[in-house]
C-alpha cells in the first residue's frame, strides 16, 4: 500500500490535494494525516512514501516553513498541482456583531484578511489547518467563528452563521508539490518544471545577478525566485528558484555547470508541469 503525508484532519485543502493525486495512480493509496507542515515534511521517505505539502499561494507567496524543510533535505520534487482556493466564514452566533473569537489557520489568514480586518474587538486564534479551525470553532460554542474551506459548508449545522467566499481575491489558486525518496523516470512530450536552490556561502556582492546572468545566457527561462535568509548572519540569502525544462536539457546543464562554479546548487527535482 502506498502511504502519502499530508496535513490533517480531513477535509484540508492539503487533503483535496492529495485526493486529485491519488486519482492519477495505478496503484492503491493510503492517506496518513498530520497536525502540521512540519510533522507532514518529516514522515516522507520514513513513515510514509511521498507527501502533499503547499509551497505557494496566488497572492500570499510561499510557504515559509516548506521552503526552509526544502534547504537541506534529501527529497525530491515529483509532481505539482494547482487547486483553486475558496473560504467562508461560519459561527455560532445571530449577528456577525455577537462574535468574540475568530479561529482561522496561518496561511488562510493573509488569503482572507480583508474580512477579518472589517472584524471589530475579536480575539483572533491562529491554528495549524483549516479543518482545526472550524474543528475549534465548535468547541468553543457560542460567539466562536472560523475561516473554513467553502467545501465543507455542507458539515456546517442549519442554525449556523454563515457568510460565503471572504476570501480576498476570485481567483484564489494555491500550489501544491508532491515529494518522494525517489526520483521519477522522464515522460516524453511533457512540458517539464525544475527547482532548485543556490546556497549564499561567499560574502560576496552581484549573487543574484550571477545566478540570473547564468540562465539567460542559456536562454532558460526563470518563473520564480524567493530568497530565504541563512540564518547565519544577516543580509545572506539562499535562493529557491523555478525555471522551465528539465534538469537533463543541454542548456540546463550549461547553465548549472556555470552556477557551480561559483556557488553550490542542489537540484530538487524535476516534474511535469501542472496547467492552469
Amino acid at each position: 500500500m502506498h502511504r502519502i503525508a499530508t496535513l490533517g484532519p480531513k477535509e484540508t485543502f492539503s487533503d483535496m490535494a492529495t485526493q486529485l493525486y491519488i486519482k492519477t495512480e495505478s496503484i492503491p493509496c493510503e492517506v496518513s494525516y498530520f497536525p502540521s507542515l512540519s510533522e507532514t515534511f518529516n514522515a516522507i521517505g520514513k513513515d510514509c512514501d511521498v507527501g502533499v505539502l503547499p509551497i505557494e499561494n496566488l497572492s500570499e507567496g510561499y510557504v515559509q516553513v516548506v521552503l526552509d524543510h526544502l534547504i537541506d533535505t534529501n527529497l525530491v520534487v515529483i509532481a505539482e498541482l494547482l487547486l483553486p482556493i475558496k473560504f467562508s466564514f461560519v459561527a455560532k452566533c445571530q449577528d456577525i456583531s455577537e462574535l468574540t473569537d475568530l479561529y482561522v489557520q496561518f496561511v488562510a489568514q493573509g488569503q482572507c484578511s480583508e474580512f477579518i480586518h472589517s472584524l471589530d474587538k475579536v480575539k483572533l486564534h491562529t491554528t495549524q489547518s483549516n479543518m482545526e479551525s472550524f474543528l475549534l470553532a465548535q468547541q468553543a460554542g457560542q460567539g466562536a467563528g472560523a475561516i473554513i474551506p467553502h467545501h465543507v459548508l455542507d458539515m456546517v449545522e442549519k442554525n449556523i452563521l454563515v457568510q460565503e467566499n471572504v476570501t480576498n481575491y476570485e481567483n484564489n489558486q494555491t500550489r501544491f508539490l508532491v515529494l518522494s525518496g525517489k526520483e521519477q523516470p522522464r515522460l516524453k512530450d511533457k512540458n517539464y518544471k525544475t527547482t532548485l536552490v543556490v546556497r549564499n556561502d561567499k560574502d560576496c556582492p552581484g549573487v543574484l545577478g550571477n545566478i540570473v546572468n547564468a540562465f539567460a545566457k542559456q536562454k532558460v527561462n526563470l518563473t520564480s525566485i524567493m530568497s530565504r535568509p541563512t540564518k547565519s548572519q544577516f543580509g545572506k540569502y539562499h535562493f529557491f528558484i523555478d525555471i522551465d525544462g528539465h534538469q537533463e536539457d543541454e542548456n540546463i546543464k550549461r547553465a548549472f555547470e556555470l552556477i557551480r562554479n561559483e556557488y553550490p546548487l542542489t537540484i530538487i527535482g524535476s516534474y511535469i508541469k501542472a496547467e492552469g
